[in-house]
């Protein structure tokens, strides 16, 4: 979502559009400029998961949602444009229509669902007002248990809900991916403390940000502003948005699997009729058993994925340690989608 406020007042919508575009593509500004929140702290315990920063797109009311879910679904082994995202979606209700398919609260469990990202989102239409500490037992929950989440937060300042979405909807600016967390106490303890750190992207750097627990909440009710703690520009307000990414919904079992992208910084911009280009995908298997037999699957379309034949079986190996990396020598298209999994071929090995 675009905060169009933070560009001239003269500017037209599509004007802006465009000047944000070019602010994300080219000045590749930090959002830590403070030198501390992209400084990783000296804590106990970590699970943060393999995936890339960069910068969404800034057309059409910004891509920030489909590219939180592109890059937090890299941590499970897929690409997907950030086209794809919003072409496996359907308009939001209450959102602009020039803004087609935008990645809001009310549209983001249809794309999920469509591009086969199982998930499970914390229930911010149920759940009792303020959710802040239900909503941060859940995001830890599911951070410990390796799983990504996509986060809507609000910007500190703004009036919501945003467009014209109805309440419990829309009480968020922008879309993030988070890849892990981290605590001085052991991960074992749900406890949620107030110096445990959430670990996330911004759509907008290619800076790793730490935030604090005891940073993160902030206020707002109708007719109001919001406001968010210790001078911070964004936080979670009173509705917690978070939808955290198992895998993928498919019955076969496979191992922990993540995929990097090169280049990763930047994808070409489908809106402003950029060229494609090819990537090339590194993939990392983990928590390997030593003398069985495994095999990596890639499919290029979802209609495809998930079919273990063997056209799809792309490499055949026996690990020797517990990870084994693999680099795809057969490229793909920035436009499209690409799923890898990793699964046990049931021969043992003498």
């Amino acid at each position: 979502m675009l905060r169009l406020f933070l560009l001239p007042a003269l500017l037209s919508v599509s004007e802006a559009d465009s000047k944000l575009a070019d602010l994300i593509q080219e000045a590749k500004f930090s959002p830590c400029s403070d030198g501390r929140a992209c400084k990783k702290p000296n804590m106990k315990y970590e699970q943060i998961q393999k995936s890339q920063p960069g910068y969404q797109w800034g057309d059409n009311g910004g891509y920030c949602g489909s590219w939180a879910i592109q890059r937090a679904a890299l941590a499970k082994g897929a690409w997907i444009s950030q086209q794809q995202v919003r072409d496996h979606t359907s308009p939001s209700p209450g959102a602009p229509s020039s803004h087609d398919n935008e990645i809001l609260s009310p549209n983001i469990d249809e794309a999920l669902t469509n591009l086969k990202l199982k998930a499970e989102h914390f229930d911010y239409r149920h759940e009792t007002t303020p959710q802040q500490n239900a909503y941060f037992k859940w995001l830890k929950g599911q951070l410990v248990q390796n799983r990504t989440v996509v986060w809507m937060i609000m910007w500190s300042g703004s009036s919501y809900p945003a467009y014209n979405m109805v309440l419990p909807e829309g009480v968020h600016g922008h879309i993030e991916p988070v890849i892990g967390i981290q605590s001085n106490h052991p991960l074992t303890d749900e406890t949620v403390y107030e110096d445990d750190v959430f670990v996330h992207y911004t759509d907008g750097s290619d800076s790793t940000i730490y935030k604090q627990v005891s940073t993160l909440s902030g206020d707002w009710s109708p007719g109001s502003r919001s406001q968010c703690q210790s001078g911070s520009s964004y936080c979670i307000g009173p509705y917690g948005y978070g939808w955290a990414l198992q895998g993928f919904s498919d019955s076969r079992d496979a191992v922990q699997l993540s995929l990097k992208v090169d280049p990763w910084e930047r994808e070409p911009d489908y809106r402003r009729h950029e060229s494609a280009i090819q990537l090339k995908g590194t993939v990392t298997a983990e928590d390997l058993k030593v003398g069985l037999r495994y095999s990596i699957y890639r499919w290029d379309t979802v209609d495809e994925a998930f079919t273990y034949n063997d056209e799809y079986k792309i490499t055949t190996f026996v690990p020797e340690a517990s990870t084994f990396v693999f680099e795809d020598p057969k490229t793909f298209s920035n436009t499209g989608t690409t799923y890898y999994r990793c699964v046990e071929s049931n021969i043992a090995l003498v």
